[in-house]
């Protein structure tokens, strides 16, 4: 169902979307089955009818739970630094992040078999208690319950956009969110499993608070006032750093504004470039740092002026960037299907 989601947009790639769909349409398979006997038939159907909900809506609120824990903890490593044209037109600086972390798990799967089966050979008896949260099987008589570990692996994949907040910051705003949407999902599936009349409202909440929780998250970053955008301000800001480049080791930060090199004042790119190779080897960049202006001595060796290992924020003349459209498969289809007429 995911990767079907995934022919409409790619970010509904998700499991809050995909177990949505299923839970809600095996409730309207059950609410139906009444009236068309016929559909308890089809094996298909019957499957996706007897699916129990609790557990898949619960399952997806504990991956999610984990999500945001793997989100607080790197969501914001290894950001790519990106131009982007708003949709009113204007050309900022931002980042770009982008993580993914296959998870293994372990599914406990439950089978009744004969006291006799050759699947009871070789295996470790577990006390009458275990496991902790029962079963529904009920064995017969000269039968038993056995409990079979299965691995399996998910794929957890973050993807946001920090316009008006540093990586740092956003990846805490995001994994708070989050967390909180998992935690009610999770309260939702517990109440589920003891109130049946709560699952419809908990299948519906997996898909649409995750909905939410991605529409909250670009209002807030688009309302607020982007930290990079072309100004009429002396100097250039610095967007991002090359790890182990001569600048970040010389101590340049994210977001100081770059006034001088080696004396000369700054305006544009290109300045900044010819500077450089003028003076290459030894350099002093004039920073200004929260309102105070830090002479830094920044040594290139033998390294070429285009490994100084700086980033900045767009100009009023960028003219490459990043535009967000929506697309997906079936509208590329229809497109190339279109020109092909």
């Amino acid at each position: 169902m995911a990767i079907f989601l995934l022919l409409f947009n790619p970010r509904f790639i998700c499991f809050a979307y995909a177990g949505g769909v299923i839970a809600t349409f095996s409730l309207v398979i059950r609410f139906l089955h009444p009236y068309w006997p016929a559909l308890g038939e089809v094996g298909f159907l019957r499957g996706i009818a007897q699916i129990h909900l609790p557990g898949l809506l619960a399952l997806i609120g504990v991956l999610h739970l984990t999500e945001s824990l793997l989100i607080y903890l790197s969501g914001h490593l290894g950001y790519s630094p990106i131009y982007l044209k708003t949709p009113d037109g204007e050309v900022v600086g931002g980042y770009s992040l982008q993580r993914f972390w296959p998870l293994p798990l372990a599914g406990l799967w439950a089978q009744v078999v004969a006291e006799s089966a050759d699947i009871l050979i070789g295996g470790i008896p577990m006390p009458d208690w275990w496991p902790l949260l029962g079963e529904v099987l009920s064995p017969g008589r000269g039968e038993q319950i056995v409990y079979l570990l299965v691995p399996l692996v998910a794929g957890l994949g973050y993807s946001d956009l920090a316009l008006s907040s540093y990586p740092q910051a956003k990846r805490k705003k995001t994994a708070g969110n989050l967390a909180l949407y998992s935690i009610l999902l999770l309260a939702l599936a517990v109440i589920a499993a003891f109130r049946p009349e709560v699952l419809l409202p908990a299948a519906l909440f997996a898909p649409l608070g995750h909905e939410l929780v991605i529409k909250k998250g670009n209002k807030e970053e688009f309302a607020g006032r982007p930290l990079f955008r072309a100004d009429f301000q002396n100097g250039l800001k610095v967007l991002a750093i090359f790890p182990g480049s001569p600048a970040q080791k010389a101590g340049v930060e994210v977001g100081d504004r770059l006034l001088e090199v080696c004396g000369e004042p700054l305006n544009s790119e290109s300045e900044f470039g010819h500077i450089i190779r003028l003076h290459h080897h030894h350099l002093l960049f004039k920073i200004e740092r929260d309102g105070r202006e830090i002479d830094l001595p920044v040594h290139l060796g033998a390294l070429p002026a285009s490994r100084v290992g700086l980033i900045f924020a767009p100009t009023r003349w960028a003219g490459t960037f990043v535009e967000i459209k929506q697309s997906s498969f079936w509208r590329n289809l229809l497109r190339r299907l279109s020109r092909g007429r």
